[in-house]
């Protein structure tokens, strides 16, 4: 005879009744205090067994597996092999039928997603045309000239929009434009990683700065809210993906470029970004002196002109 709510047949076609699930699950929480957990175990289960309809074979663990695994994120993933193990491990030692311990080698521990690098693909033309959109737009020319310089800065440096550029002071610019070569100080507070560094200023980047400061009258030069609202607004999308291109994207670019199109050594990109900041390349450019940086920058970025072919022309020229 077989225990109460199994009913002995073929394992293809055993079917679990409803009173089996209702004494695991006060098995299971008379051990079980939070009150959340004690919501994903009865989840898990009454998935369980809508899914499979109480028959538990081969097949139907795996395509409940399956299931789950492209409905739900790492977390929750986590949750639904930890539970359904648990349950085949119950009913093993209910049972004694080695089919269900066996079936509990089938599942699979999720694996959480390696971080994976944003895939937009950019490259010099997109930033010309997301340029050209900013002066075809009906903005004023202050934003015009502000969004601009926001761009270049962004994709000839790689710095994050918000914790950084978006924390730039009219100060901080000017000291760095009046600094021989142009370099830009970044201190600890002003970095999502807390990492001092110092940032290198293209000429076309210079130049632009320059126009952003005579349209500037408070402390900070780019405000990010403002600057990602009036991107997102152009709605301009990249050759190669069709995506839209967003402030952010701009980052992504300058890392894509040195990877892919200007060989830039690992280690001073990931300086300039700021990224991997305790790798031993990053440590091996810290110690330069920020001519050199500078030097080494130039060497790879001076000939890329990321402006338009069309001249723009502002107030002053």
């Amino acid at each position: 005879m077989g225990s109460a709510g199994f009913e002995p047949a073929t394992f293809a076609s055993s079917r679990l009744d409803q009173e089996l699930k209702i004494k695991y699950l006060q098995s299971r929480f008379s051990k079980v205090k939070s009150d959340k957990s004690k919501k994903w175990i009865r989840k898990v289960i009454e998935s369980l067994f809508e899914k499979t309809e109480g028959i538990i074979t081969v097949e139907t663990i795996m395509d409940f597996q399956n299931w789950y695994r492209s409905t739900y994120g790492y977390e929750a993933q986590c949750k639904f092999h930890d539970n359904t193990k648990n349950f085949l491990g119950w009913i093993y030692k209910l049972t004694r039928d080695e089919r269900y311990k066996n079936l509990q080698e089938i599942l699979e521990r999720p694996k959480r997603d390696s971080k994976k690098l944003n895939p937009i693909l950019l490259r010099e033309d997109d930033i010309r045309n997301l340029i050209k959109a900013v002066w075809n737009s009906d903005f004023t020319e202050y934003t015009k000239v502000k969004l601009t310089s926001a761009i270049l800065l962004g994709a000839y440096t790689g710095l994050r929009p918000e914790a950084t550029i978006g924390k730039l002071t009219k100060e901080d610019i000017e000291i760095a434009l009046e600094r021989e070569p142009p370099l830009l100080w970044i201190p600890e507070e002003k970095d999502k990683e807390r990492f001092p560094h110092w940032v290198p200023l293209h000429p076309v980047v210079v130049e632009w700065l320059r126009k952003a400061l005579e349209y500037n009258g408070k402390d900070i030069v780019f405000y990010y809210d403002k600057i990602r609202k009036d991107l997102d607004s152009l709605n301009v999308k990249a050759i190669h993906t069709g995506r839209k291109i967003t402030y952010s994207h701009l980052r992504k670019f300058f890392e894509q470029m040195c990877n892919n199109v200007l060989k830039v050594h690992p280690g001073l990109r990931d300086y300039i970004m700021a990224h991997n900041t305790g790798s031993l390349d990053v440590q091996s450019y810290d110690g330069k002196l920020p001519t050199e940086i500078y030097e080494q920058y130039m060497e790879a970025w001076g000939k890329v002109d990321l402006l338009p072919s069309i001249k723009i022309k502002v107030e002053g020229d």
